[in-house]
């Protein structure tokens, strides 16, 4: 008799938490920030990349003592832009992550799912407590579904609290800082390129004035010039690089290893569930 009132007990109060939308709300109000950071991040790893694009198409064509030449030191760039499509790839596939929670904790709040929720779970107390509706067999599956129910109802609500209180409690400090340098340094690379634009301009239009008294120094001492402010973009972007490896880790860690984890937990559990016999009658 206790285990039944237990097992009722809890089993009303599933239906009410079912029913209630405070866990669905809070849910949805931490992964729409999630998805916001998500996406915020992808937005500075994409300009990033554009602004390596940028760099890496930089080419000075000038005509130094009647010799055609160009110089495009942006290539040396290479390795930057490898790791900055890495870093943009890695935010799609968590902006990606969000929104498939998102997806699911919308259909696990749908009315229809509510109500199905309900009904079994009201079907398989009026076997419990009815002796001419109990049959050993019917009384353990419809406990077993219920208990799947439950899982898929509050499995992602759950995975985003525990999600959430792990970025809250242990990466948000790191994502802040990494963020922040990140950012200054899409700002900085952003000034210096005008900065190296306005330069490849006035070389250009020098070409001709340079090349009508045949001195191809000048022109030599442009392109050291000009290879400066690439290693300049080079050692501002390895600055960087440890900012966004720790980006890196944040969203792999919050994003993918722990909904992955916890993926697993729910389907090993629900395996367990079925496999296991119930002995619910006293």
């Amino acid at each position: 008799m206790i285990k039944k009132v237990i097992i009722s007990i809890l089993l009303v109060f599933f239906v009410g938490l079912s029913l209630s939308e405070s866990l669905d709300t809070k849910s949805s109000e931490q992964l729409d920030s999630a998805l916001t950071r998500s996406l915020t991040t992808f937005a500075v790893a994409r300009g990033l990349n554009g602004l390596v694009s940028v760099i890496q198409g930089t080419e000075v064509n000038l005509s130094p003592a009647g010799v055609g030449a160009t110089f495009a030191p942006g290539q040396l760039l290479d390795p930057v832009n490898d790791m900055v499509e890495r870093f943009s790839w890695v935010m799609l596939m968590s902006s990606v992550s969000i929104g498939v929670q998102e997806m699911m904790l919308h259909l696990g709040k749908t009315t229809l799912f509510k109500i199905l929720c309900t009904v079994i779970t009201l079907l398989f107390l009026l076997q419990l407590w009815l002796p001419k509706l109990q049959l050993p067999w019917r009384v353990e599956w419809s406990f077993k579904v219920v208990v799947v129910l439950a899982v898929l109802r509050f499995s992602v609500p759950m995975l985003v609290m525990m999600n959430e209180a792990v970025y809250t409690h242990v990466l948000e400090p790191k994502y802040e800082h990494a963020f922040n340098e990140v950012s200054k340094t899409s700002d900085e690379v952003q000034a210096m390129i005008e900065e190296v634009q306005t330069k490849q301009s006035r070389v250009e239009k020098e070409s001709s004035f340079l090349d009508s008294f045949n001195v191809s120094q000048k022109y030599e001492n442009y392109k050291l010039e000009l290879k400066k402010s690439v290693d300049r973009f080079i050692d501002k972007f390895n600055d960087a690089m440890d900012s966004i490896i720790r980006l890196i880790t944040v969203f792999i860690i919050n994003s993918i290893i722990i909904p992955l984890a916890a993926l697993w937990l729910f389907v090993y559990g629900l395996g367990s569930i079925l496999r296991r016999e119930f002995v619910l009658e006293l």
